[in-house]
């Protein structure tokens, strides 16, 4: 049986890959002050923040990095190990960060953009990555608790006892623990959105890019290490110390540079 604990934590994971960033942006579309909408077409960084995701990991990092696995050179073996790794994740989404940004948003330079944008790019991502996978493990204990594993008969054997054992004996706080992780990863995404949208409005693009390549690299690099570092409640250390990071890049960052933004919708530059 699947304890009700995990169940609840199943749920709770769940609710927070799909409330945070589509609450995160009904929030920000349904704001008015004075009669009329305070963020106006703020749905469009949303979208291009999803668009970002698709492009820079569905797109092309994954697959590059599902088809170095398969090769047993020590050129490729190098580049999946998890130090880099974490850095190519920050390079590739940064990237694709800085040229969504610069190809879908040439008007929408608000900082309430860069927060739209990262709640596209991080509630995509945990849609896609974890979001899908609280539901089939949902539906796998469902089906569990009330006795109909023979529903699971269409997988191997081995592969069917293994997910069984997986859901069963896995404490329940690590299910919570995957929503929080999702917290600390889409609130990270929105604070790189604001960092590398905040580039463009200075003109410091380059500068920006490199320090969000840095920062996510690290974010990743510091999750692979404390998960593998062998030390007791290894995982919780691990998220703890990821919210910690997005908390204090929200506070040194995020929150101080709002000013520095434009307030409306500004034309497009003339090609």
């Amino acid at each position: 049986m699947v304890s009700m604990a995990s169940i609840v934590g199943m749920v709770v994971s769940l609710l927070i890959c799909l409330v945070l960033p589509l609450g995160g942006l009904l929030w920000l579309v349904t704001r008015r002050e004075g009669g009329v909408r305070k963020y106006p077409k703020v749905g469009r960084a949303f979208a291009a923040g999803m668009v970002a995701f698709v492009l820079s990991q569905v797109l092309t990092r994954i697959p590059l990095m599902t088809w170095l696995s398969t090769q047993d050179a020590p050129w490729a073996q190098w580049l999946v190990s998890g130090p880099v790794a974490s850095f190519s994740a920050g390079l590739f989404e940064e990237t694709g960060r800085l040229l969504v940004m610069l190809w879908l948003l040439r008007s929408f330079h608000r900082w309430v953009d860069g927060i739209s944008f990262g709640l596209g790019h991080g509630g995509i991502e945990a849609i896609l990555l974890v979001g899908l996978t609280q539901l089939s493990s949902l539906a796998i204990a469902l089906l569990i608790n009330t006795g109909q594993t023979a529903a699971l008969g269409q997988l191997p054997a081995g592969t069917r006892d293994q997910v069984v054992t997986a859901l069963t004996d896995t404490s329940p706080l690590q299910f919570y623990l995957v929503g929080v992780e999702r917290i600390a990863a889409i609130g990270l995404h929105v604070g790189l959105s604001v960092l590398i949208l905040w580039g463009i409005v200075a003109g410091r693009r380059a500068f920006a890019w490199l320090i969000a390549v840095l920062i996510h690299g690290v974010f990743n690099l510091v999750a692979v290490l404390l998960v593998s570092s062998g030390l007791p409640n290894a995982t919780l250390l691990t998220e703890g110390a990821l919210l910690v990071m997005t908390i204090v890049l929200w506070a040194v960052f995020v929150l101080r540079c709002r000013p520095r933004f434009p307030v409306d919708i500004q034309p497009a530059p003339a090609r």
